[in-house]
């Protein structure tokens, strides 16, 4: 049941949904006279919200919006939005006037009738040390608890601070057992890390979809919740994940210093595509622009042009266009049109929060770590984050670009060495990769049998078989296949 608060003759009339909003990160104030709702923390359960004439509509169900026996439909540019992995924005919902409440929004009722404002958060005003902050976020979670470490920067600077502060914090480490040669994860002083087996097929296992879910499952966000459920086991311990944490201390490197006349950037590597730029004023200039060097593509100065020449390709998307070669040229306009729309809206979105408020809200959006303790999330070290300049963050040395200078100082205090500089969703490409490649035979031949993307006019369900039988191409868009799996099947069954 929703939650209904309204005015009627000056007089506020509320109930309160059926489910508690305590542990939602959400805060519902009330007075005689005015209602306020607003999230008070960037992680937690989703809240959602419709706004009409005077009255405000609210809970975490989202399906309590539908219409009796109505169900969700998405747009064909959300659909294939879901196979790229783009995040859709943070207080956007597929249902019409529905939106999700997010960090730092706050939605009022009073006489003057439904008000919803946006404001970013409060950071501490404060800031402490970054190792202070991530010992007191640990500290809140207790002295007994589980470390999901994967042997990278962020995990093995968690599992560093947990030992300093002296809690009784045992580090998991999910072995897939992939084929090959793999080197162990970086040892850590203190507790050292307990290997736990893990079968990607149980993770990445699309048979349990019955089409009954109101949104399509995607893996994304069901494999970090089922490895979660493994990790944790019957321990009844919660389990502290270093995920967002690096992005938080993460600078571009344009905004490193160059040293005098831009010096530092003749030992850098390149950073452009190809060709070779003329002089030190040319390579920083190419760089404050922030765009990428093509020689040859397109004449300079008074000889440059607006107009495409008959013939040649047409220009690259402002946005970026799909990599995926398997969508029709339905697909491709589709999803150009819906990505656009989504990163218009995100960028109002971003430009509205301070700097490490708005990767925290963007990573919360692309991956799955609604299970976890995330010391990311906690204001203190977001504060921490955010008072730290660009040149403590990165620095030009030794003919590369250094990015996540104070984790690596973390871990380098405490002598751990070699730890993994792999992206963070590289072990989930794994899963997806290792659990495709079991199952190519099958899914090829039942994709190209009956495919809903395909009945859709959106993919070439000929072309998604031939990536499923080419090894390279099967590593390479093991996520999006994966995606495509899941969502198909979603879709097949809910018919």
């Amino acid at each position: 049941m929703l939650g209904v608060v309204e005015m009627s003759a000056g007089v506020l009339r509320r109930t309160d949904p059926s489910t508690p909003h305590d542990e939602s990160g959400v805060s519902a104030e009330a007075t005689a006279h005015s209602f306020i709702l607003r999230r008070t923390a960037p992680q937690g359960r989703p809240v959602y919200f419709r706004v009409g004439r005077g009255r405000l509509e609210w809970g975490e169900a989202l399906e309590s919006f539908l219409e009796p026996g109505g169900r969700v439909e998405l747009e064909s540019g959300a659909l294939l939005a879901l196979v790229h992995g783009q995040a859709a924005p943070p207080d956007s919902s597929p249902l019409a006037g529905v939106r999700r409440l997010t960090y730092g929004t706050q939605v009022q009722v009073d006489a003057d009738g439904v008000t919803v404002s946006n404001t970013p958060p409060e950071l501490p005003a404060r800031p402490r040390d970054l190792r202070v902050a991530l010992r007191d976020a640990l500290s809140r979670t207790g002295p007994d608890y589980l470390i999901a470490y994967s042997g990278g920067l962020a995990s093995a600077s968690l599992a560093v601070t947990a030992a300093e502060a002296g809690h009784r914090a045992q580090p998991l480490h999910a072995d897939f057992g992939l084929p090959g040669r793999s080197a162990p994860p970086a040892a850590l002083p203190g507790t050292p890390p307990r290997s736990v087996h893990v079968d990607p097929y149980e993770l990445a296992d699309h048979h349990i979809i019955s089409g009954s879910e109101l949104l399509p499952p995607m893996p994304d966000f069901v494999i970090p919740r089922r490895l979660h459920a493994i990790l944790v086991g019957d321990s009844g311990l919660p389990l502290v994940s270093g995920a967002l944490l690096a992005s938080l201390v993460s600078v571009k490197l344009p905004d490193v210093p160059r040293g005098p006349r831009s010096w530092r950037l003749l030992t850098c590597e390149p950073f452009h595509i190809s060709g070779t730029m003329g002089s030190l004023s040319e390579a920083a200039e190419l760089l404050d622009n922030r765009v990428v060097y093509a020689p040859g593509r397109r004449p300079a100065g008074d000889s440059a042009t607006d107009s495409q020449q008959l013939g040649a390709p047409p220009p690259p998307s402002p946005t970026g266009g799909s990599k995926l070669g398997w969508l029709t040229e339905d697909g491709k306009q589709a999803y150009e049109t819906a990505h656009r729309g989504s990163m218009a809206v995100w960028q109002d979105r971003l430009d509205a929060q301070e700097r490490v408020v708005g990767r925290l809200m963007g990573g919360l959006e692309e991956q799955g770590t609604e299970c976890s303790e995330l010391p990311a999330a906690d204001p203190r070290v977001l504060a921490a984050a955010a008072a730290l300049p660009p040149h403590v963050l990165g620095r030009i040395r030794r003919g590369g670009f250094q990015n996540h200078l104070p984790l690596h100082r973390i871990v380098s205090a405490a002598g751990v060495t070699s730890v993994s500089c792999s992206t963070p969703g590289h072990w989930l490409r794994l899963c997806a990769a290792s659990y495709l490649y079991r199952e190519r035979t099958k899914l090829a031949a039942e994709l190209t049998r009956e495919c809903a993307l395909g009945d859709l006019g959106l993919v070439e369900p000929g072309a998604v078989a031939a990536d499923f039988n080419d090894g390279r191409a099967l590593s390479a868009k093991a996520l999006p296949l994966l995606r495509l799996v899941w969502l198909d099947r979603w879709l097949r069954e809910r018919s």
